[in-house]
């Protein structure tokens, strides 16, 4: 449909000036209009004439304009709906900002932006499914970033393509689930949708959901990589690959939420949407990156500091008992009897990889790399080398020779990067012995303050390490 904007100016109207096609995704062509009668812009979603060719756009109109009803801050309504030569189109507001697909691809995002996004969202399912509306396709792509806020968009669009399947006009509404077609996107479905139940609730959002959540924390969906045809079958068989091993700063709480979302069976998973807006309000997010290793070392130092207290009251108690005056200078305890003590841990601070390539956060990521190893070789029992000396000979090491990466028991590495005048840093230690990580931090500053943004990370990391056990 090559003049396709021709036809929609047409068929809009003279309120409605439509100026460029804005891309689109698997269901439908976008295009940018402005409505002169309200001065606002908007955008014009048309179906993709192969999907089209397969549902009644009078159908398509009526299912649709149910979600016309919902108002609500955190969804995008539908405006109206129409069809060009029988081909469904409907208008919707035009959100400024970008998608949550667009902003995940600068990275993971932060577990306060990761907890922020699926509060809004879930307070936006949580009145649609009140409604009995479900959206059937809650992705990154169709979740709106703007103003600090998210939105869901294209509410009703996957019911309404498959409500009005041509041929199922009967009064119980022939579905495309019911004969055995499910829609939606692979990697977001519920194992319900994915087996294609007709009889499936809006819990199956609320899973749709959790793979948002574990992609916005992982970098990636759970069972990424595979052919759409596997990823369906992983979504019924498998069970995702815990959240803490792929990044470590993900708060207990947080977890067991996403977690509860992806059960196979829904009636193991928050029975609603407000229920997870609840217990997303009860999550603590501290200003610093949570750290495995500095949680495990508070806990043991909890247990084992009364211990040590006591005994040394009891020994104290002891000498003066027997003593009764000054304490004699102790025995000599011959050398054989003393452990030998620890080898040093050896640990490679690799560069700080920028991305984006810009000449200022290449520099930044310089100064991190050097705040690290500064930092880090402060720390007793490790011995600190850069990354970027793995493998060379180091003729000044000859007296003390420092590990390359390659011999390293530990490896510290990291990106930053930058949009505009804010910084987002990632950095973790892994150990190499068994391939895990053992801390991870997500940092976010100003280019007003870059030294102070590399010693808050440095500072961090130093503490993570001081938990993790020398030689252990």
């Amino acid at each position: 449909m090559p003049d396709l904007a021709e036809k929609l100016r047409a068929e809009l109207g003279p309120n409605y000036s439509v100026s460029q096609e804005i891309g689109g995704g698997g269901m439908s062509r976008v295009f940018l209009a402005r409505d002169s009668s309200l001065d606002r812009d908007v955008v014009v979603k048309v179906l993709r004439t192969s999907l089209a060719a397969a549902v009644s756009a009078e159908r398509f109109r009526r299912e649709i304009m149910v979600s016309a009803g919902l108002q609500h801050p955190n969804i995008v309504p539908v405006l109206s709906a129409g069809a060009i030569d029988s081909v469904p189109f409907f208008v919707m507001p035009y959100v400024r900002g970008e998608s949550l697909r667009a902003r995940m691809e600068r990275g993971p995002l932060s577990i306060r932006e990761t907890i922020s996004i699926m509060r809004d969202v879930a307070r936006g399912l949580a009145m649609a499914h009140e409604r009995r509306i479900i959206h059937r396709d809650i992705k990154p792509d169709n979740i709106l970033l703007s103003g600090g806020a998210a939105s869901v968009t294209d509410f009703g669009v996957a019911k309404a393509v498959s409500d009005s399947r041509r041929g199922g006009d009967n009064p119980q509404g022939s579905t495309m689930t019911g004969v055995g077609i499910s829609l939606g996107t692979p990697a977001y479905m519920a194992p319900e949708q994915a087996a294609a139940d007709p009889h499936l609730d809006h819990r199956a959002d609320l899973y749709s959901l959790g793979i948002v959540a574990y992609e916005m924390l992982a970098g990636a969906p759970p069972f990424h990589g595979r052919s759409a045809q596997a990823v369906l079958s992983a979504h019924l068989t498998e069970r995702p690959k815990p959240i803490r091993s792929r990044r470590y700063d993900v708060p207990g709480p947080l977890v067991a939420l996403i977690e509860s979302c992806l059960e196979k069976e829904p009636a193991q998973r928050p029975r609603t949407a407000a229920e997870i807006v609840r217990a997303l309000e009860t999550i603590d997010v501290s200003s610093g990156a949570f750290s495995a290793a500095t949680d495990r070392l508070r806990r043991e130092w909890r247990r084992y500091v009364p211990h040590a207290i006591l005994a040394i009251l009891m020994i104290a108690a002891v000498a003066w008992g027997l003593g009764g005056g000054e304490p004699e200078a102790p025995a000599t305890v011959p050398a054989a009897s003393v452990a030998p003590p620890r080898p040093a841990m050896s640990l490679a601070v690799q560069p700080i990889r920028a991305i984006g390539g810009d000449a200022r956060t290449a520099a930044v990521a310089e100064g991190l790399t050097a705040e690290l190893a500064a930092r880090l070789s402060q720390v007793p029992g490790f011995r600190i080398t850069s990354g970027e000396r793995a493998g060379a000979a180091d003729s000044m090491a000859a007296s003390s020779p420092l590990p390359s990466a390659r011999e390293a028991e530990l490896i510290v590495d990291g990106t930053v990067r930058q949009e505009r005048n804010r910084l987002r840093a990632s950095v973790r230690i892994v150990s190499v012995r068994t391939d895990s990580t053992s801390w991870a931090g997500v940092y976010e500053g100003s280019t007003d303050s870059v030294f102070a943004f590399q010693s808050r990370i440095a500072e961090a990391a130093s503490a993570a390490l001081r938990g993790v056990r020398p030689g252990g």
